[in-house]
Formats: structure tokens, C-alpha cells, sequence
């Protein structure tokens, strides 16, 4: 009996500590609001560029039907890059195609992005420029309070 209880409390005390199932991409599960978590940017060699932790910098992504808007600011409120266009999933990845932006160098840029989404959390990763990004994002609660 005592050995069947730690058996089940060992199963029950597992379950509990698991990591949420990662699963691909997909228009549906992205739908809604992202906010900026960290990202790395790395150089060809790995080495560390710049990072982004302790919301240093402010990002949000909206995600409405087959189109994608994002904005990014300071903590102090000054305003860094919005851009808008659309995007498309597949088996490879998340894949933006920008058709406006503040800064002219994003402006008819493809992005391709390898994706997982885990939980609430959307991980993706690609170059821009010979950078490799790796974004963490974190999806806002969508419903009214």
C-alpha cells in the first residue's frame, strides 16, 4: 500500500513539474496579441551581439487573420521600429513578408523563422542580415477585464 501511494505521488509530482507540450506553428494558434520576452542576437560565429532580457527594450506583435503588425520602444516610451505586412505558416516555419515599415531597410523584406510555440510562449529563430535572431515571445491575455 505505502509503495503504491509514493508510486502515485512520484506519477502526480511529475506531471505537475512537466514543460507544456511544444507544438509547430500554425495561423490559428498564433492569432492575438505577443509581447517581447528576451531575444539574442548572435553574429556567424555566435558570438553575442546584443540581448534583450528584463524588457530592455518593449515589443508587441499583433496577429490578425494572415497579417502581422509589431512596434518597438523604449522603457521610457521613445519609439524604435514598427512595421506591418503579411504572413504565412507552413512545415518550415512562421514567414513574414513586410509591405510598410518605419525603418526603409525592413521595408519588402521575407523573413523566415523556425517556430515552436510551448504554452503561452512562441519561440522562433532566423537571420536578418547575417544575424541570427532567437525570440522569445509571451501572448497577452486577449479578453477584456
Amino acid at each position: 500500500m505505502l509503495l503504491a501511494f509514493t508510486l502515485n505521488a512520484t506519477a502526480a509530482l511529475a506531471t505537475e513539474t512537466e514543460q507544456p507540450a511544444q507544438s509547430k506553428c500554425s495561423a490559428a494558434l498564433l492569432q492575438g496579441s505577443w509581447q517581447l520576452e528576451s531575444a539574442l542576437y548572435l553574429d556567424a560565429n555566435g558570438k553575442l551581439l546584443a540581448e534583450i532580457k528584463q524588457q530592455s527594450t518593449l515589443s508587441r506583435k499583433l496577429i490578425a487573420g494572415r497579417h502581422f503588425s509589431f512596434i518597438t520602444w523604449q522603457p521610457d516610451g521613445k519609439f524604435e521600429v514598427a512595421a506591418t505586412g503579411t504572413f504565412y505558416t507552413d512545415s518550415l516555419g512562421y514567414h513574414e513578408q513586410v509591405e510598410a515599415a518605419s525603418l526603409p531597410r525592413l521595408q519588402s523584406k521575407t523573413y523566415h523563422f523556425q517556430c515552436q510555440l510551448s504554452g503561452n510562449q512562441w519561440l522562433h529563430q532566423g537571420m536578418e542580415d547575417g544575424v541570427l535572431i532567437k525570440e522569445v515571445w509571451q501572448k497577452l491575455n486577449d479578453q477584456a477585464g
